[in-house]
């Protein structure tokens, strides 16, 4: 029996992308009878994979809810890489290439896989190739209540040089998320900032700055940054959101902003978060990337950055030299007209 899946798969976004098609989809052993009136339990499901990893530059490892064996000793990979192995043991899959991913590089690994009892399972894998050279980057500002003269942007501050490529930048969390901007492959230095525009307006001069930083227009685009955008991005959030930056797809959280304007409830079982709002609270506590009083457990919304004051123009900033506690006190909001995307941000704070 065969079953083929492209989709998001047991890990969601970061394991398989596009949506779950089965040719045959069955949910349940079952049972046999013989001539003699008993029942023999058959194998009939196909394995499920539940992890999917990029372990370095030349490596994927699948891991699978049973023991495997290859099925399709002929895998497809586009754009073409060398496949130069395929090993396997127990749960595990490795496929190893015979040269370096490109940096950043969007690939997809289609392959067949069965179980011992001969149901296979055909799956298709997204992935960006490995980036050895991840730059230190943190979000430094942003304006979840953007206007059409100030839309939502989102801005990041560069600590350290490397590459962007593969970066992936979720307004949400990896379980909850409305948009997803994946970083080209471009170098960085330290001191740069880079601007990702969260509302656009699908003209031309939105211009993804590659190269040099003065080839995009746009509203709030800086020719001091190098400016990004999110096509047909509904924007962000205004009274309860995240903002996640990935190493890669699967990968580690380099940083994140969780924002509401929810007070705590502690009858609540979502401690007065939104639906939404608490996927995200939970997302950044599992990935250890936003911190709580008690040093551990989901955050109530009164240690998230209180929106309640932020405007198209009262941005939430880091301070100009930044701090990263992962928590609400590397951030403030700025006065009326204080945003200052594209360059230092200011340390003056709104007073009500």
């Amino acid at each position: 029996m065969k079953s083929i899946v492209y989709g998001r798969q047991k890990k969601g976004f970061f394991q398989l992308t596009a949506a779950i098609m089965l040719f045959t989809m069955i949910t349940m052993a079952g049972c046999v009878p013989n001539a003699g009136g008993k029942s023999h339990s058959i194998d009939i499901l196909p394995p499920i994979l539940q992890l999917a990893e990029i372990l370095d530059k030349r490596h994927l490892r699948f891991t699978f809810d049973e023991a495997i064996v290859v099925d399709d000793m002929h895998p497809v990979i586009n754009p073409p890489i060398a496949i130069d192995s395929i090993d396997v043991e127990n749960e595990q899959l490795i496929v190893g290439f015979g040269v370096d991913q490109e940096i950043g590089r969007e690939y997809t690994l289609r392959m067949s896989v069965a179980d011992e009892s001969g149901n296979s399972l055909s799956f298709l894998y997204d992935f960006s190739g490995w980036n050895p050279r991840i730059p230190g980057i943190l979000l430094n500002e942003l304006n979840p209540r953007g206007t059409g003269n100030n839309p939502d942007c989102i801005e990041l501050f560069v600590t350290q040089g490397g590459n962007l490529g593969g970066l992936l930048l979720l307004i949400g969390t990896k379980n909850k998320y409305r948009e997803n901007f994946f970083f080209p492959a471009v170098e960085v230095s330290q001191g740069e900032y880079i601007l990702v525009h969260a509302k656009t307006e699908g003209i031309s001069a939105e211009i993804d700055e590659t190269a040099g930083m003065d080839a995009s227009g746009g509203k709030l685009a800086s020719n001091n940054a190098r400016d990004f955008w999110m096509r047909d991005s509904p924007g962000l959030p205004g009274n309860n959101g995240a903002v996640t930056l990935y190493a890669r797809r699967g990968g580690p959280v380099i940083d994140a902003i969780l924002w509401t304007n929810r007070e705590d409830n502690d009858e609540d079982e979502k401690l007065g978060w939104t639906h939404d709002g608490f996927i995200f609270a939970s997302d950044l506590a599992e990935a250890k990337a936003w911190t709580t009083a008690s040093g551990g457990g989901i955050p109530f919304p009164s240690e998230a950055v209180n929106a309640s004051f932020s405007t198209s123009t009262r941005s939430i900033c880091r301070a100009s030299v930044p701090e990263d506690t992962n928590s609400a006190d590397d951030w403030h909001i700025v006065p009326t007209r204080g945003q200052t995307f594209g360059a230092a941000n200011t340390d003056r704070v709104y007073e009500p």
